[in-house]
């Protein structure tokens, strides 16, 4: 699959290459807009940004937008890999604790199925802190790619990821008679 970034001066531009989309329905796996600060919104900017709600593109802020925002992808990431970890860390420290039959929470006068829940317990506890850690390790290294895209939105151009679908050329002469200022292609 390709995916692209299309970056843009103004939202003119932007609404005509949507329009196009959207007449010859071009086959796209994911198309945003990604507008920037609502500060750098003009007031006749905002009235086409409200005609384009209805169309196929999404419109989103960057901060909300997994591909340029890497906290956010790593928070989602760990969430979903937490949600793996803890069940098998709760199942492995309940089976540590019933093979061992250690007695390590005495002092808490647990009965034998006291100390397996406790120590599922610490197990799950330990599956939540493992996802942070599985979440942060995996570096997809995009910042080089990013970089200039998070720059040129706070200049206050407007940004259109799309990606094609399985099958499915994106129309690149479509793209390139809608003049962008600059095309950046992502890997993975």
């Amino acid at each position: 699959m390709t995916k692209c970034i299309l970056i843009f001066r103004n939202i003119e531009k932007c609404a005509d290459l949507i329009k196009i989309f959207g007449e010859r329905s071009i086959f796209l796996s994911s198309a945003i807009l990604i507008k920037p600060n609502d500060e750098k919104i003009k007031s006749e900017q905002k009235q086409i940004l409200l005609n384009l709600k209805s169309n196929l593109f999404k419109i989103e802020n960057i901060e909300d937008n997994r591909i340029l925002n890497q906290k956010l992808d790593r928070q989602i990431r760990q969430k979903g890999i937490r949600y793996w970890l803890m069940p098998f860390g709760f199942l492995a420290g309940l089976s540590f604790s019933n093979m061992t039959n250690l007695t390590t929470f005495s002092f808490l006068n647990l009965n034998p199925f006291g100390e397996s829940l406790m120590g599922g317990l610490l197990g799950l506890g330990s599956g939540y802190i493992g996802s942070f850690f599985a979440a942060g390790s995996i570096n997809l290294n995009r910042s080089k790619e990013i970089r200039p895209l998070l720059n040129a939105n706070k200049d206050g151009k407007w940004l259109i990821f799309l990606e094609n679908q399985n099958g499915y050329e994106l129309p690149w002469n479509l793209i390139k008679e809608s003049e962008p200022l600059d095309i950046i292609f992502l890997e993975g």
